[in-house]
């Protein structure tokens, strides 16, 4: 009996020492976590040192930052989208028609340099020029045209350079070596090179188209001539340049005032007369008109403004 009792007495003695201690070691925890800016899951204890504080890591990786909105998105997709650009300087993307244009090789020369040849373009793509030297030839109102008293009524319409095919070029055009089908042809002690309705005159960097001379005599005319019918008069027309049929050959005659054509071809300028727009080519002046809702063009005198 006096064992057991011994036995009890030490239990309770161990007990009253060991629950003070508890009790301080948790008083001890609570004071050192209430002030401390060190809090963790890892019962209080420190952090490195070493490690960087949350908010500068999140600030030098832009974690916080807010989605862009869908405009945002929008127009990243159309600048990366964006069409590129030839070495031309022309927009690339289909269906462009501001700037976008149509490839025609009549208005390109080939110009021979050094070894090789080099593309230069004919620019017809400037202003209007205002011309107050000349006018409308006075007359006019008392000639019958086809019947139709002095020239059809002007009404403008863009001038479309009409494209008469691959062996058909614009006056300048340079070509280094002419085609086997050329011919020569002479007058007044020059000679020319003649082929599809071109005319050539050779240099030192090889031949270059010409105006039609004047009563110059050719064979045959190519395909594409228009037949005109003035006041019961008969000529024909290709590439700017009239005709009249004389013993099966074509001579080159002088623009037959009042004379109507369908089409004007490369090279031809605009000229504003008097506030109407002409269109001028081979030294001869068209007026724009309308005919049974027709765009065509008519020959129209000019006189020298005194």
């Amino acid at each position: 009996m006096k064992k057991f009792v011994n036995i009890a007495l030490s239990v309770t003695v161990a007990f009253c020492l060991v629950v003070p201690d508890v009790q301080a070691q948790r008083m001890k925890h609570r004071g050192a976590n209430k002030g401390s800016t060190n809090r963790s899951i890892n019962g209080g204890s420190r952090r490195s040192n070493d490690r960087p504080k949350t908010n500068t890591y999140n600030n030098s990786k832009s974690t916080t930052r807010k989605p862009a909105s869908r405009s945002n998105s929008r127009s990243s997709s159309a600048a990366e989208k964006r069409p590129t650009r030839d070495s031309g300087g022309n927009n690339s993307r289909a269906g462009s028609g501001e700037n976008k244009r149509p490839k025609n090789p009549a208005n390109r020369v080939d110009v021979k340099g050094g070894d090789r040849n080099v593309n230069v373009n004919i620019d017809n793509s400037k202003n209007v020029k205002i011309n107050n030297n000349v006018r409308v030839n006075n007359r006019h109102s008392n000639r019958y045209y086809n019947g139709h008293r002095g020239y059809y009524p002007y009404r403008y319409h863009p001038y479309r350079p009409y494209y008469y095919g691959p062996h058909w070029h614009p006056f300048g055009f340079l070509v280094v070596t002419i085609a086997t089908t050329a011919v020569i042809v002479s007058i007044d002690n020059q000679h020319y090179h003649y082929d599809n309705g071109v005319y050539y005159q050779q240099s030192s960097s090889g031949y270059t188209v010409v105006n039609p001379p004047t009563n110059i005599v050719v064979n045959s005319l190519p395909e594409g001539v228009e037949n005109i019918t003035l006041d019961g008069e008969s000529f024909s027309y290709f590439g700017g340049a009239f005709y009249v049929n004389e013993n099966g050959k074509y001579r080159v005659i002088d623009a037959p005032d009042g004379a109507v054509v369908t089409n004007i071809p490369e090279g031809a300028t605009e000229e504003e007369i008097a506030g109407e727009n002409y269109v001028v080519y081979n030294y001869t002046y068209f007026k724009p008109f309308s005919q049974e809702g027709k765009d065509m063009y008519q020959v129209v005198e000019m006189e020298t403004v005194d």
